[in-house]
């Protein structure tokens, strides 16, 4: 028996899609999990891209080590995570990565190495300037010469004590050397 209003036996169907909708479950649009959010529900954010962020501390770290023996190498480390920290830290800034500290950090640390790499050059070069003025430079030829006379001798025990002979001579010849006579 139906009660008035009911219609004739008509079940009802339930909510149907909308033109243009599939209900859920079905293939369309798929986000990064490979099924689409159902009507309303809020899509996962993308993973973060930390990686610029990472590679600027590595090579951060990288440059301030290397810049005290390898000048050249911590200056080469040190651009490379200035650039990288730069963009890590535009990413961050967009959201699209989550690791701005790192990102930071690697910048600093590369601009810190490229500040003793360029301390350390100019000192390099005023060291180098003096030692030349103040007659290394003909110390050091002299020493070649002295060392290329000692290879002629005939045995090599007699090469051995001249070649000593050149490096006490040279050690003499340095400015600020030890003169003759002087204890060790």
């Amino acid at each position: 028996m139906s009660t008035p209003g009911d219609g004739y036996g008509q079940q009802g169907y339930g909510q149907q899609p909308g033109y243009g909708q599939q209900p859920p479950g079905e293939p369309g649009y798929a986000g990064q999990g490979g099924t689409a959010p159902a009507w309303g529900q809020p899509t996962m954010p993308p993973k973060p891209r930390n990686g610029m962020g990472i590679a600027a501390l590595v090579f951060g770290i990288l440059a301030l080590l290397t810049c005290w023996w390898l000048p050249v190498v911590g200056g080469i480390l040190g651009i490379v995570a200035i650039i990288l920290g730069v963009v890590g830290r535009g990413r961050a800034k967009r959201l699209e990565a989550n690791n701005k500290g790192m990102a930071t950090t690697g910048l600093v640390l590369g601009i810190l190495s490229l500040i003793v790499n360029i301390i350390l050059s100019v000192a390099l070069f005023f060291l180098g300037f003096a030692f030349l003025n103040f007659g290394g430079g003909q110390s050091i030829q002299q020493f070649q010469d002295c060392l290329a006379n000692a290879s002629n001798q005939p045995n090599p025990a007699a090469v051995q004590q001249a070649a000593e002979q050149c490096g006490q001579q040279f050690g003499q010849q340095l400015p600020g050397g030890q003169q003759p006579g002087e204890p060790e």
